[in-house]
């Protein structure tokens, strides 16, 4: 039996004068203050870009865990904190960027 994933890359755009220092130092305390505490999320990657973009990668058990956090993060102070270093993501893009997939198959 396949076991059921879902997977978000959410991408990161931080304000004007925003360091990969501080994107790293800000993630460390979201991981730990906020992701690390909800149930359903199996693995979160923080990426860069070739280009010098970001984006975290995160793997849930499911589309419905996905929802739940998403619902969470609305009313965080955790995620508040992480996102202030970050641009506003343009509303007038679906989901605001955010790209999401089902598992489909695995190989290894």
């Amino acid at each position: 039996m396949t076991k059921s994933i879902y997977v978000q890359l959410a991408p990161i755009r931080l304000k004007e004068g925003v360091d990969e220092k501080t994107l790293l130092e800000a993630s460390d305390v979201f991981q730990a203050s906020f992701v690390s505490r909800q149930q359903g999320i199996m693995k979160r990657v923080l990426l860069k870009g070739t280009d010098g973009s970001y984006a975290d990668l995160v793997f849930f058990a499911s589309k419905g865990d996905a929802d739940r956090v998403a619902g969470i993060e609305a009313t965080s102070q955790e995620c508040l904190e992480f996102f202030k270093i970050m641009e506003t993501p343009d509303e007038s893009i679906p989901d605001m960027g955010v790209l999401s997939f089902e598992h489909m198959k695995t190989y290894e």
